[in-house]
């Protein structure tokens, strides 16, 4: 297990979310430590993967830099903050300190995971309706936007319309989330092709700056708030997934209950390969 640093030892997070802490690193800057914990179905559990941490830090880091010029993020220079926290360097973000945007982007460029599930019960996606006679991992025409709410750890995100989006946030904001939204995901799925990856569908989470400029947060185009596969592999009948949906079939093959378990050495492995392909292939490390 990865030592933890001073730093750590004497400061309270500001939040706790599933898997992020959030500390008060200066007057304009937070620091943001993914830990190498683990949630499905909105349950975080307390058996830790390691490198798990690490592995979305580094990925997401690449992409905000990637992506850039297309929206300006939360990211900040964070050469210096090594020397700060050596052991847990890479498992950390310094990041403006900036107010959440409580939606859920979700963008969608194939019909796969709880999109299909919907799909297949009322042929719509939230309230998009769908043209019929279309298979899981289907490519959509054009992309859709399926927002969701952001709810509080340990209660469910909500799907909900755009109408919906523009009464929460207002219609201005929601449509330049809505346009940047598609930019990203459209920039990122071409780049991930070029690899041999699809990115099948994605979300994304705003937020205002100090001069109530909206711009990106979190985390993005990670194993866990993306959906990946193999190329090669979109049209095959059991899809192999580079996100968390392995392990939510691991929970669903043992009946699950909502309770904490100790997950298999086998499954970690088998997460963290997972995890650890996509920043391979995305970034050539």
């Amino acid at each position: 297990m990865t030592q933890t640093d001073e730093y750590f030892l004497e400061s309270k997070p500001l939040f706790s979310g599933k898997i992020r802490e959030v500390y008060n690193f200066s007057d304009d800057n937070i620091l943001i430590k993914t830990s190498d914990k683990i949630s499905a179905y909105d349950f975080v559990f307390d058996d830790e993967l390691p490198n798990k941490g690490a592995l979305l830090t580094k990925i997401s880091k690449y992409w905000f830099e990637k992506t850039k010029h297309i929206i300006d993020n939360h990211i900040v220079n964070d050469i210096e903050l090594k020397k700060i926290i050596p052991n847990t360097f890479e498992s950390c973000t310094l990041a403006r300190k900036c107010k959440p945007i409580r939606v859920e982007s979700i963008v969608r460029g194939y019909i796969s995971g709880s999109a299909f599930k919907q799909y297949s019960e009322n042929g719509k996606i939230n309230d998009i309706t769908i043209k019929d006679n279309m298979n899981i991992n289907d490519k959509f025409e054009s992309p859709i936007f399926t927002p969701s709410t952001k709810a509080d750890v340990g209660d469910k995100d909500q799907n909900i319309s755009l109408k919906e989006m523009y009464d929460l946030i207002g219609k201005d904001v929601s449509e330049f989330i809505k346009k940047k939204s598609f930019e990203l995901y459209n920039f990122a799925h071409e780049h991930a092709l070029s690899k041999g990856l699809t990115l099948l569908d994605t979300k994304f989470e705003f937020g205002y700056d100090k001069d109530d400029n909206v711009i990106l947060i979190d985390e993005i185009f990670t194993p866990d708030c993306s959906r990946y596969c193999l190329t090669k592999d979109l049209k095959q009948n059991h899809i192999e997934y580079f996100d968390k949906q392995y392990f939510r079939n691991y929970l669903d093959s043992i009946k699950w209950n909502n309770q904490q378990v100790v997950i298999p050495e086998s499954v970690k492995n088998r997460i963290i390969s997972k995890y650890s392909d996509v920043l391979k292939m995305i970034t050539d490390e």
